[in-house]
């Protein structure tokens, strides 16, 4: 790795596990340049011991190649990389990701500013047409609009759940001390709501800088379809509806624990059971969870969910 003549104004942080060509597509989108640091994280590939012969890509200038042995996830990733990063501003994307042209340009435009998180629009394609556009992740351009229309910052700030397309500031991150969850699942979405809360600025442009792509066997592509997967969605849910409960924080969440606590009634009775008793401490009582719950739904399912709350609530 070059050495640095001074600190980088920008790190990029990368997670990657086996997918090494689009890991070069990904770095391929970056400039080589002395501003910007890059730190691949590798959470243990299985042929990661040929990847330094094999793609001259990670042995380019400003570069930092990692490599983990715990297996922990993209979150983990995210926080080894954090740990080492140098940069003024935090950037996070995923390997089999990429930026826009122009992206040097387009992130130097916000070096100054006294916001604490810049956010950025981003394109959704297919990963083996980066020409197919996609509606999938439509909702972060969604939310940049009704901030550029109304001015309103709740949904930018609380329901933004995603960690690209965004700069963040590294000293204060830092000093809050976020973390990225190191689970397998959902571990960026407790770390964008705590940063986009506590904030003390932000900044929101409709420029474009980050190209989302959506390919067969990727992790999102099979969404709610592998094993403990729910269990910890509904945790990463759970808790951060307790975080807003105890801010006194009001927003419908797209993404609720209302959705999850259904399908655990349909698919995991137990783990539902455990929620449930626990309902009033993300939920402002237990008869007002009852009320989220049975909202559009049917007479029958109402009175089994009476029915079991009655039997939950007067168990010893």
């Amino acid at each position: 790795m070059k050495k640095y003549t001074m600190e980088p104004l920008f790190s990029i942080i990368i997670p990657h596990y086996n997918i090494p060509d689009l890991l070069m597509r990904c770095l391929k989108s970056i400039p080589v340049t002395e501003d910007i640091q890059v730190i691949v994280v590798d959470d243990n590939s299985p042929a990661v011991e040929s990847y330094l012969d094999k793609y001259s890509e990670l042995s380019r200038p400003y570069l930092e190649f990692i490599r983990t042995t715990k297996g922990g996830g993209a979150g983990y990733a995210r926080n080894v990389g954090m740990e080492l990063a140098k940069g003024k501003w935090l950037l996070f994307a995923d390997a089999d990701d990429l930026y826009v042209d122009g992206m040097y340009d387009i992130i130097s435009q916000w070096t100054n500013t006294d916001a604490d998180v810049v956010f950025f629009k981003i394109r959704s394609v297919m990963s083996d047409d980066l020409d197919k556009e996609l509606t999938r992740m439509t909702f972060v351009n969604d939310y940049i609009d009704k901030y550029l229309v109304s001015g309103d910052e709740r949904y930018i700030r609380l329901s933004h759940s995603v960690p690209w397309g965004k700069l963040c500031r590294r000293d204060f991150v830092a000093s809050h001390g976020f973390r990225y969850d190191e689970v397998q699942y959902s571990n960026d979405y407790y770390f964008a709501v705590c940063i986009g809360f506590y904030a003390r600025k932000i900044e929101v442009t409709d420029t474009v800088l980050y190209i989302y792509t959506t390919r067969k066997g990727a992790l999102t592509d099979s969404f709610m379809k592998k094993p403990g997967e729910l269990a910890i969605r509904a945790d990463v849910a759970f808790r951060i509806q307790k975080m807003f409960k105890e801010l006194k924080i009001d927003i419908n969440q797209s993404i609720s624990l209302r959705w999850y606590l259904l399908k655990l009634i349909k698919e995991d009775r137990s783990l539902f059971q455990h929620y449930w008793e626990r309902v009033d401490e993300v939920y402002p009582s237990k008869y007002e969870a009852f009320q989220i719950l049975s909202k559009n739904k049917g007479l029958k399912f109402k009175i089994k969910l009476f029915l079991y709350s009655i039997w939950v609530w007067l168990r010893p």
